[in-house]
């Protein structure tokens, strides 16, 4: 039940039930992935199945809502690019397993009839 509003356009981030660097829940980013590249402090943090985690991901090339690639001077259709297959957001481990893939789908995916549905 803490679920933060993901709907609105800012979402104040606070990491501090981490602990450690965390519990002030200043720590800046640089600060903190130097502190989580040793694995002897990494180990010491975990994920459970209680808590609520929300992850942000951001770049400005990909626009979700349009479905399209964003140059700048141009805008590239995904779905003709991708050839009507979703945009893949993945994470492997070193390993080659997945930690996690995500898939992103359009209504642009949908064959012309089914859009109009949508």
């Amino acid at each position: 039940g803490n679920e933060p509003d993901i709907t609105c356009n800012q979402i104040d981030e606070d990491v501090s039930l981490f602990g450690g660097i965390f519990k002030g829940g200043n720590a800046k980013p640089a600060r903190r992935k130097r502190h989580l590249a040793s694995p002897d402090r990494a180990e010491k943090y975990s994920f459970d199945t209680e808590s609520v985690y929300t992850f942000d991901f951001y770049q400005n090339l990909l626009d979700t809502a349009s479905y399209s690639l964003d140059l700048g001077f141009t805008k590239l259709g995904m779905s003709k690019v991708l050839d009507g297959q979703p945009i893949q957001i993945l994470a492997k481990h070193s390993d080659g397993r997945n930690i996690w893939n995500l898939q992103v789908w359009h209504k642009n995916l949908l064959p012309k009839e089914k859009q109009k549905r949508a």
